[in-house]
């Protein structure tokens, strides 16, 4: 398993790795990789990564930290959506800053920084495949957390305090960040003669340890990532989505009693608070379904016989669909935040333009 390789959120892509490389296997290496790189679907897909997965760097760096700054700002009635914003976006960022531009370099350059050294190896794998299923269970626990919020409104303050989302949080990242442990221990920077390259994989001679990625850790991967919480999401936004469209009757019913301008706007800061959360929750599983079908695909595929050279290209161009959509999952939130928030729009052009009067006033000076 080459972490070049990795298009996925999930690293035990393990299995279409190898059963890509079998191909090889009764033909000269040199003979196969010139005829499968070939095709122009293998160009298109090597094209997306290169110049795509900079565009979703840069953007959803600055989206993230822009995140932050405003969630810092923003004193909203019920604080505690905020910290989970926040933590988003900074388990975003980490995932950003080390897959995403792990998998640029690779494809610009050939070259991953995770190949330096076993040490940088094992940190960085267990960070970003942990990190990501954190990041999905920080959404997973705001949409349940906004859908207990709509029905019992009057509970919530109780349950859901600062120090108990705080703690839930915590609790969360402890959790995944010890299941996903074992990456400390099976993975190391291994020099392959086959390229003269060195990569950061799992020992092929640990065969206990291949036999857990495959057959057991999969299987955990897949219901912490997939399975769960698109059940929690998808019971949580019809709950939110049902909410909202009764608010919205009930508000245009109430306007036309003559709602106060205090209640209508409580009302109204209430239900962009819904539409975000349901907005952010509907994006990632948009976006990472198709990570995850294809992750299943290649998974329950892997006994299939050797590839041609052309089904090669076209298993490369999906990778590159599907890995870019999961990328891009962790870099939209700002962007859809603004799109659904008027709140944060707002406060999103005062941090622009305090910027702008500071740059003015040191020209001035």
């Amino acid at each position: 398993m080459r972490m070049g390789d990795f298009t996925t959120a999930m690293t035990t892509m393990l299995v279409s790795d190898t059963w890509h490389d079998n191909t090889t296997a009764e033909t000269p290496d040199i003979t196969t990789e010139r005829s499968w790189r070939s095709f122009t679907i293998h160009v298109v897909g090597h094209c997306l990564w290169t110049f795509l997965l900079p565009v979703i760097l840069v953007l959803g760096v600055f989206g993230n930290v822009m995140t932050i700054v405003i969630m810092r700002r923003i004193k909203s009635d019920d604080s505690t959506i905020n910290i989970y914003f926040t933590a988003i976006a900074v388990m975003d960022t980490v995932y950003l800053c080390n897959s995403t531009l792990e998998h640029w370099t690779w494809h610009q350059f050939r070259f991953g920084l995770s190949s330096t050294h076993s040490v940088v190896c094992k940190v960085l794998t267990w960070l970003y495949t942990g990190g990501s299923t954190i990041s999905c269970w920080y959404l997973v626990c705001m949409t349940v957390h906004r859908a207990i919020s709509v029905v019992w409104p009057h509970r919530v303050n109780l349950l859901c305090t600062r120090r108990t989302v705080l703690l839930l949080l915590a609790g969360i990242t402890v959790f995944f960040a010890v299941l996903y442990s074992h990456y400390l221990i099976g993975f190391e920077t291994v020099h392959y003669a086959s390229d003269n390259n060195y990569w950061c994989t799992v020992r092929y001679d640990n065969d206990a340890y291949i036999f857990f990625i495959e057959n057991v850790f999969t299987y955990i991967e897949l219901s912490f990532y997939c399975l769960l919480p698109f059940i929690f999401l998808l019971t949580s936004n019809i709950i939110l989505i049902w909410k909202l469209t009764v608010s919205v009757k009930a508000a245009d019913k109430h306007l036309t009693q003559g709602d106060s301008d205090q209640v209508q706007a409580h009302r109204k800061a209430a239900n962009s608070v819904t539409l975000t959360v349901v907005a952010v929750s509907v994006a990632f599983v948009v976006l990472t379904l198709p990570t995850s079908i294809n992750f299943m695909r290649n998974y329950f595929g892997r006994f299939r016989s050797a590839l041609t050279s052309y089904e090669r290209a076209t298993e490369f161009f999906i990778d590159a669909v599907t890995g870019l959509l999961g990328h891009a999952n962790h870099a939209v939130n700002f962007y859809l935040y603004c799109l659904t928030g008027r709140r944060f729009r707002e406060e999103f052009i005062k941090v622009l333009c305090c910027g702008r009067n500071r740059r003015r006033r040191g020209i001035q000076q």
